[in-house]
């Protein structure tokens, strides 16, 4: 039997998961950590806790390997997408990461647009300009860090940063790539013109290779960390959405899958790139190469769940299933929570408002408002978010006939039944929840040398059905009105001049 190991580096926590050939898990091990957010609308992390958890994770894998006697045939890597962690040209971070959530760059992001029009840089790299992405970022960095700027000789993403912990080598991978702003998304190779205004060569970039590659070889030093052997290869997978899209086998037209884990991610397939007249909708890299991939992103959603079970659920701290509890409180509510609405943008709005100056809301609160009913909001609240991404990728690409699920989040019966009445279309569940990290293998199979190919891998590895959840008429009714009641209140917030009044407190 041949095994190989996924290590997914997620936003709030990294995990290395060993899987069989036939997609079985035979051991998973995670380690948490945490942003820092050092100034309103800041969100940072430290690069050395990325190699910390690498060096946790992979080492008691490694003991696990070597207690039953296996072997793995090599290391997949996936990742959250780019956030930006400028380097010398030893790779040693010069701060910490400016990541993907963080807004500081919404002054650069409208020179952008002003300058180059939002239209046309969506046409070249299927992004809009907005401080999810890393050109903005690096212009920051040169017009408010500039001794930072100069000393920049490598940027890198939290993929790159760990796969050069872990081989010495500076390369990414196109889905990764796609995220920065800097690569032509129909050409997949980085477009001269963005980098000219960025102020950086493409040197300055790590290599680019089609997901799925050999990146190199696990380096003596982090072989003597983990107690992997020296020389294992070590593959770039792609982006855990693009990965999780294989997984779910959202390969064909009508499909779409919906990831939630600390935000939350809606992806369908794309025989060719489709781009939205209002640049509202993502045209992403696939994790199959040569292919794409459209994608509407909600920023948090799992992690508002996280936030408030911390905050308000603290007496649950010591319950072996703390967010069980909850789920059983937020029943008690029933559909539509009482009345309770929640708008998730509590670090800005991505898809399908893109407006980095929201922040989140929980509305028409009471004196007889229970804490299960602000459960409720906070799961109905991510589902209509999530509809509302699905309904601007309909637009594009036709009817989506039904939503396969994945993340943490919809290890949840109740969530899953409430994102199909609000579908309304089936939702199916996959036995194996963890689709990043099965992706990853998938994708990576056949460059290390488990599968002929990404067909053979998905015939042999692919995750079963566990669930299907159906719509209910009465619920959908109830839903469909708090969908529009939920677009009237945002209206009114964002019309209103609201969310101006407050930025910066």
């Amino acid at each position: 039997m041949q095994y190989s190991i996924a290590l997914d580096l997620g936003t709030s926590s990294m995990r290395s998961i060993l899987y069989d050939e036939n997609g079985k898990s035979a051991c998973a091990f995670g380690h948490e950590y945490h942003a820092e957010f050092p100034r309103p609308s800041w969100v940072e992390q430290s690069p050395e806790s990325w190699k910390r958890a690498a060096a946790d994770v992979l080492f008691r894998t490694a003991s696990f390997i070597k207690d039953r006697g296996l072997a793995a045939c090599g290391i997949a890597v996936t990742s959250q997408r780019y956030s930006l962690i400028p380097a010398d040209k030893e790779g040693k971070p010069l701060c910490n990461a400016i990541m993907w959530q963080d807004k500081r760059t919404i002054a650069e992001c409208d020179g952008l647009i002003r300058e180059y029009g939002l239209e046309h840089l969506y046409r070249l790299t299927g992004l809009r300009a907005n401080p999810y992405f890393v050109l903005p970022k690096i212009l920051w960095l040169k017009a408010n860090e500039n001794g930072i700027y100069r000393a920049m000789r490598k940027a890198l993403g939290v993929q790159d940063y760990v796969v050069y912990c872990l081989t010495g080598e500076y390369v990414t991978d196109y889905t990764q790539a796609g995220r920065t702003m800097l690569m032509n998304i129909e050409k997949f190779q980085w477009e001269e013109d963005l980098l000219r205004i960025a102020g950086v060569s493409a040197g300055t970039l790590p290599r680019l290779l089609p997901p799925g590659s050999v990146a190199g070889k696990l380096t003596h030093e982090f072989a003597a960390l983990t107690g992997l052997p020296e020389g294992l290869p070590v593959a770039v997978s792609g982006g855990d959405q693009q990965n999780a899209a294989v997984a779910l086998g959202v390969t064909a037209p009508g499909m779409a899958e919906a990831n939630t884990g600390t935000g939350s991610f809606v992806v369908s397939y794309a025989g060719k790139p489709v781009f939205d007249a209002s640049c509202r909708v993502l045209v992403q890299a696939s994790a199959i190469a040569g292919k794409w991939v459209m994608e509407a992103g909600i920023f948090n959603t799992g992690s508002i769940y996280r936030w408030f079970k911390e905050q308000y659920c603290q007496d649950l701290a010591d319950r072996p299933k703390p967010y069980a509890v909850m789920d059983d409180e937020a029943v008690k509510s029933g559909p539509g929570a009482r009345g309770v609405v929640m708008l998730p943008h509590f670090e800005g709005s991505a898809a399908p408002y893109w407006n980095p100056m929201a922040k989140g809301l929980f509305f028409n609160l009471s004196l007889g408002t229970t804490r299960g009913d602000m459960n409720r909001a906070i799961l109905e609240g991510i589902a209509m978010e999530i509809s509302d991404c699905l309904e601007l990728i309909e637009e594009l690409t036709g009817t989506i006939t039904a939503v396969n699920v994945a993340g943490g989040m919809v290890k949840s019966d109740l969530f899953c039944r409430i994102q199909a009445g609000f579908y309304n279309r089936p939702v199916i569940r996959y036995k194996n929840s963890e689709a990043s990290s099965l992706g990853a293998c998938m994708v990576s199979a056949a460059a290390l040398g488990m599968h002929p190919g990404l067909d053979a891998a998905f015939r042999a590895m692919g995750a079963g059905v566990e669930m299907s959840f159906q719509p209910h008429t009465k619920d959908t009714g109830v839903y469909q009105k708090l969908r529009a009641a939920k677009k009237k209140l945002y209206r009114a917030l964002s019309g209103g001049g609201v969310y101006e009044e407050f930025m910066g407190g």
